[in-house]
């Protein structure tokens, strides 16, 4: 599975990226992250950022194909029973793990008003480091551990505020188990709102 969406994104980037007709753009955003699988029990939502460019090509007057490279966060958040020496006495604190991909997006946008747009597609990303944090602390973490490959299915919609700016949201679901070694049924899952800056307008 995960050598076809390289194959797919191979396809699809290549005549996009060496196109005249190819649209710039810079991306800024937030992830509203988390996990799901029939092994996650009680994980929460972290916040991460996403940040990087965007390649768009228009296909058809109603069609666009949306793409890029984005340094994005993602992971999840949790509580953990910790044992205070002082009291003796067991406290919840906040733990974080962070997953950070360097992700490439292709999204094909229907319009659906002059200024509005409807997206689907896929994206695959690629996993540059890991962080797992407990109470504030840094712990150990290894990213041999985890995926190097995540993919999934985008969903999304994009407004445009001006011919330069517009702003977009959607949802991510995960195909790809973080696990390496698939013990655990864990997928990313992931919230996003962006804007983007158009720098041929």
């Amino acid at each position: 599975m995960k050598k076809i969406f390289i194959m797919l994104l191979i396809v699809v980037l290549v005549p996009t990226i060496s196109s005249a007709q190819t649209q710039y753009g810079a991306v800024v955003g937030l992830n509203f992250a988390n996990v799901s699988g029939d092994d996650i029990e009680d994980s929460k939502m972290r916040l991460g950022i996403r940040l990087g460019a965007s390649f768009s090509r228009e296909l058809s007057d109603a069609v666009m194909l949306n793409t890029g490279l984005l340094y994005s966060v993602k992971g999840f958040s949790y509580e953990i029973d910790v044992v205070n020496l002082s009291t003796l006495a067991t406290e919840k604190v906040d733990a974080n793990m962070s997953f950070n991909y360097l992700e490439i997006p292709v999204n094909f946008a229907f319009s659906v008003a002059d200024q509005f747009s409807l997206m689907a597609g896929f994206y695959s990303a690629f996993l540059v480091g890991v962080t797992h944090t407990i109470d504030g602390e840094d712990m150990d973490a290894d990213t041999d551990d985890f995926s190097s490959i995540d993919f999934g299915i985008g969903l999304g919609a994009d407004f445009s505020i001006t011919d330069a700016i517009s702003l977009n949201a959607g949802y991510q679901i995960g195909l790809a188990e973080l696990d390496e070694d698939g013990d655990v049924d864990a997928k990313n899952a992931n919230i996003l709102f962006g804007m983007t800056y158009h720098f041929d307008n």
